[in-house]
């Protein structure tokens, strides 16, 4: 019987992945899979792949006919994956030996749908530990009361799926397994709100094994073109989400709240996009606040500071006028 897979997205991380395969053999044990998925690299990653994989014990290689992207990337990982639990590792990143065996452990006492756990940021030689959101530790609670408080960091401006381990079964169940393909970046965040609507309880213990790089070149955090807009439709799909949720309303303030702060975010540094991505984050940004509960986004403007609020009604107003011309 399988207890854990981990799946690995691997898209050129030739400088990195050798790490992230060592700690994988470091992490070994019978019961345990890894399914590395090179997502069409082309940076000299496949030949380290190949080279490598085949000496871990447990793990599989799976090539992907040409870069499908993150999510489907993860989705093909699922759909191979045999483990009573699963969990994920991205390619430039890698796990603290013993790191896998303490999380399954944590994970099967605490009965649990789904475990937060921190993680370790790495800038260069710099570390520097991350814990998840407050919440009681190790306890069972319920996923939907932590999406909130709206003007505080909670569990949903923590959407790294990396950091934490599922029960593939529990969300097969409640259709929350897999990612949705349309998606090249922001992916995590409407697969974290289905997992805190849909299902039943999650806990949060003070594990922090993942060790997570910042500032890759590579990464698509930086990425200058369209690919940095996917946040928008991420977040129509969180709408449709609560929308279907007996306390979606409730809820949406703060799925609205981050929104209008991720557009002003992109706005601030949109001089380092492409011409087409800054025109496009313009348009898709207002059409998307204007298409959404107007009594939300209103409520919401009332709580945040005035430069934001300036910043987004302007933004706002150009494309009605636009829209009028």
């Amino acid at each position: 019987m399988v207890t854990l897979s981990v799946i690995v997205a691997m898209c050129d991380v030739r400088d990195y992945c050798r790490t992230a395969l060592k700690s994988l053999a470091l992490n070994a044990r019978e019961d345990f899979e890894f399914i590395v998925v090179d997502d069409g690299s082309v940076d000299g990653t496949s030949e380290i792949l190949q080279e490598m994989v085949p000496r871990i014990p447990g793990a599989v290689l799976i090539r992907n006919p040409g870069n499908l992207g993150i999510s489907a990337t993860r989705n093909i990982g699922l759909a191979a994956a045999r483990g009573r639990f699963f969990t994920f590792l991205d390619g430039d990143d890698w796990y603290a030996p013993g790191y896998l065996a303490q999380l399954v452990g944590w994970m099967g006492q605490s009965g649990v749908d789904f475990l937060r756990t921190g993680h370790v940021r790495v800038y260069g030689r710099k570390r520097k530990i991350v814990m998840a959101p407050l919440a009681p530790r190790a306890l069972p609670l319920d996923p939907a009361d932590y999406i909130g408080p709206v003007d505080a960091s909670t569990f949903m401006d923590y959407p790294q799926s990396w950091a934490g381990i599922y029960d593939r079964e529990r969300l097969r169940e409640v259709g929350a397994l897999f990612f949705d393909e349309t998606l090249r970046t922001a992916e995590d965040r409407p697969w974290f709100y289905k997992l805190h609507l849909r299902t039943r309880s999650f806990g949060v213990v003070d594990l922090h094994g993942v060790f997570y790089r910042r500032d890759v070149s590579t990464s698509l955090t930086k990425v200058a073109d369209e690919r940095q807009l996917d946040f928008l439709p991420a977040f129509r799909l969180i709408f449709e989400e609560l929308a279907a949720h007996p306390r979606g309303y409730e809820l949406s303030f703060k799925a609205m709240r981050t929104l209008c702060a991720l557009i002003v975010i992109h706005m601030d540094r949109a001089e380092s996009y492409e011409e087409l991505t800054r025109t496009l984050l313009m348009e898709r940004g207002a059409q998307l606040l204007e298409e959404l509960p107007q009594d939300i986004l209103e409520g919401t403007l009332a709580g945040m500071d005035s430069a934001r609020v300036n910043k987004l009604r302007a933004l706002i107003s150009r494309h009605q006028g636009a829209a009028a011309r």
